[in-house]
């Protein structure tokens, strides 16, 4: 039998076994035959977890603690039925059609796993899963929801990473605190973005549009709040902000500066610093700044220099 031949009949097999039609089958099974090695979809997971049996696993600790578990050909290990679960939950925008690549593998501890860009720590010996930084091999976590790496790798992401977290933690940060004005700002992950951002010399645009979105367009202050008192806090509240991030960022470039001694281009001495240059170089060294996206209604925070910028 010649291999198109031998495909035609196993998706006519399939389609006589699922009731699926023939072009849809053909077309999925062209699309998993050419996943890489060690690459299976969700919904291939989640019938293993659905159809497989408990297995008996020696786990070293009484079996009161110890997760159920199932034999998973596509993890190639004894799997939680509840991490799978959970892995299931993590990955619910993508649907079950979500293609899983397996990183690495810990036998009887734990399982890595990709799915577009995004990392999970399946953990075998209980039903959770953590999801990590981004950075290939890096076994950290961020530290909210909001940021794709963790902090020792987050300054790695370039300026429209920053800006994008930024941008989905100060949404989130609104919609919580919006009627608390005093807790908007003053975050450690607002600070972590911020010293990111200095270190690619996108200070000003990560800042910008993270008080935009915390803190609104001051403009409409007056039309949104009823109240003349709220609008003012709100009004002092992203003054104090913005001005408590130009400190956390004046401070990680001084960290920076005095760590490299001298530009890594170029090797002449660092005075000073400039928002719009990466702390490492010098402003001849510097690379073009990135071209700017900001909400007309709220360019003007960028523009608008800080009291006590050098």
């Amino acid at each position: 039998m010649t291999r198109d031949k031998k495909r035609k009949a196993e998706i006519r097999e399939a389609q006589r076994s699922t009731g699926h039609r023939y072009v849809r089958l053909a077309r999925e099974m062209t699309a998993a035959a050419r996943l890489p090695a060690g690459t299976f979809r969700l919904s291939e997971l989640l019938a293993e977890c659905a159809t497989l049996p408990p297995a008996d696993i020696e786990w070293g600790f009484p079996d009161e603690y110890a997760p159920a578990v199932f034999e998973s050909r596509l993890i190639g290990r004894a799997v939680p039925y509840g991490t799978v679960l959970e892995l299931a939950g993590a990955l619910a925008q993508q649907g079950p059609g979500a293609r899983i690549t397996v990183e690495s593998m810990s036998p009887l501890s734990q399982a890595i796993v990709v799915c577009r860009e995004r990392r999970f720590q399946l953990l075998l010996s209980q039903n959770m899963v953590n999801e990590l930084c981004r950075k290939a091999g890096c076994d950290g976590s961020p530290d909210c929801w909001a940021l794709t790496r963790c902090p020792r790798h987050l300054a790695e992401c370039d300026t429209n990473a920053l800006v994008s977290m930024a941008r989905n933690w100060g949404n989130g940060r609104r919609d919580e605190f919006e009627h608390d004005p005093e807790r908007l700002g003053g975050s450690r992950e607002a600070d972590l973005l911020i010293r990111a951002a200095v270190a690619g010399g996108s200070f000003e645009r990560v800042r910008a549009v993270l008080l935009d979105a915390c803190f609104g367009d001051p403009n409409l202050y007056d039309d949104m709040y009823l109240d003349a008192s709220v609008a003012l806090a709100m009004q002092h509240a992203l003054e104090r902000e913005k001005l408590r991030l130009y400190e956390v960022a004046h401070a990680e470039a001084k960290r920076i500066r005095e760590a490299t001694g001298a530009c890594t281009t170029c090797g002449v001495s660092l005075m000073g610093w400039n928002p719009g240059v990466p702390p490492q170089l010098c402003f001849t060294c510097a690379p073009p700044p990135p071209a700017e996206h900001l909400s007309p209604a709220f360019s003007w925070l960028a523009a608008q220099p800080d009291a006590d910028q050098e």
